[in-house]
């Protein structure tokens, strides 16, 4: 199962080392799933104020990506978003646009205002949307 994760995703790993998304990441470590993201959801979870918020250095965050196994692709270009931009939130499109061309099966994300919504999934079937609690289930079947 290849996963896209979504900055959000990482970052309540950060905070959060027992919940939902740390598990999930854990799933990457042990070859469960394969863990994608990209240079563009990377710039975005080290943008100026995230590592005061997240009460960590850049160092420390650059750390915890390697360390948990995601394969991080080039960050995603204007002409790859374009075709998604009018489908979604254009601040979002980087990430459907990440899933497809990385040819995931899951986009894994907690942003259930702009990203896990019944309306968005059908726009991108056979990608399957989902927040950490739901590929955990699934997952764990």
């Amino acid at each position: 199962m290849r996963v896209f994760f979504d900055a959000s995703v990482i970052i309540a790993a950060l905070l959060s080392p027992a919940g939902g998304s740390s598990l999930l990441l854990k799933h990457i470590k042990a070859g469960v799933i394969t863990g994608i993201t990209s240079q563009t959801v990377l710039e975005e979870i080290l943008e100026e104020d995230k590592p005061k918020k997240l009460k960590r250095s850049h160092e420390e965050i650059g750390e915890f990506i390697a360390h948990i196994g995601l394969v991080v692709r080039e960050s995603i270009t204007t002409k790859e978003i374009v075709p998604y931009k009018d489908a979604v939130d254009e601040k979002d499109a980087h990430l459907f646009a990440g899933a497809l061309l990385t040819k995931c099966s899951h986009l894994v994300s907690l942003d259930k205002k702009h990203v896990v919504r019944p309306d968005i999934q059908k726009k991108f079937l056979p990608l399957r949307i989902v927040t950490p609690k739901e590929l955990l289930e699934q997952i764990l079947k």
